[in-house]
């Protein structure tokens, strides 16, 4: 009996002890508590890629105000108070002189008028769109001489680059950059007459091609149909 009691306290001695608030079972360190696993989501295949760096801003909607080849636009209405210095008008004794709301008159009876009508496109080949217009320019007589005047944009300003007259009392009916035309061409319509005809009145509407060539507007070709006012 004294032997069986032995037995039974030695196992109990050998026996696995009570664990204390931070151990593991079976290794008598203390234990680190588990995190739980976050699951990484799987990647889809094909999905885009993130690529670091600034985001693309969305274009605006608003105009740029630029024409073609980068250089600010020009409009028809900024001829109104346009320069009239150079290109070609030099003949007329206006250096120096501006348009104001269209009209310049000078100390010996010269009146230039801005006609209404106008174009904007690029005549002179360098990318930027430039302005076609016409002048009527009275002398004090009975004259009414008509000019077509180019101004080519200078960083969005309209310069006298160049002009080519259409003869006394020949009014502009209109300018126009056809878009299935010839590049750096604007045809021109305008009221004209035969050789033979009196200067005081128009019996022919003339449609003419024309090119910038220096400080010259040169007509390329013309046709002529019948006018009857």
């Amino acid at each position: 009996m004294a032997a069986a009691g032995l037995i039974a306290g030695l196992v109990v001695a050998c026996g696995p002890k009570d664990l204390a608030p931070g151990e593991s079972g079976g290794s008598g360190k203390p234990g680190k508590a588990s995190k739980s696993a976050t699951p990484t989501p799987a990647k889809t295949p094909g999905g885009p890629k993130e690529t670091p760096g600034t985001p693309t801003k969305t274009p605006s909607s608003k105009p740029s105000g630029t024409a073609a080849g980068g250089a600010k636009a020009v409009t028809c209405a900024q001829l109104q108070n346009a320069s009239l210095d150079g290109g070609g008008l030099e003949g007329y004794g206006i250096a120096g002189a501006s348009l104001s709301a269209g009209r310049w008159e000078g100390p010996d009876g010269v009146v230039i008028e801005l006609q209404p009508q106008c174009a904007i496109g690029d005549i002179t080949g360098d990318g930027a769109a430039d302005a076609v217009g016409a002048l009527k320019i009275s002398t004090g007589g009975t004259g009414k001489f008509y000019t077509l005047v180019t101004w080519r944009n200078d960083g969005g300003t309209p310069v006298p680059a160049a002009a080519a007259e259409l003869g006394d009392r020949t009014p502009v009916v209109s300018i126009d950059f056809p878009s299935a035309g010839p590049p750096r061409q604007v045809t021109v319509v305008y009221r004209t007459r035969g050789d033979d005809d009196p200067a005081a009145v128009v019996t022919l509407t003339r449609t003419a091609v024309y090119e910038v060539s220096g400080a010259s507007m040169v007509e390329l070709h013309h046709s002529d149909a019948p006018y009857t006012p």
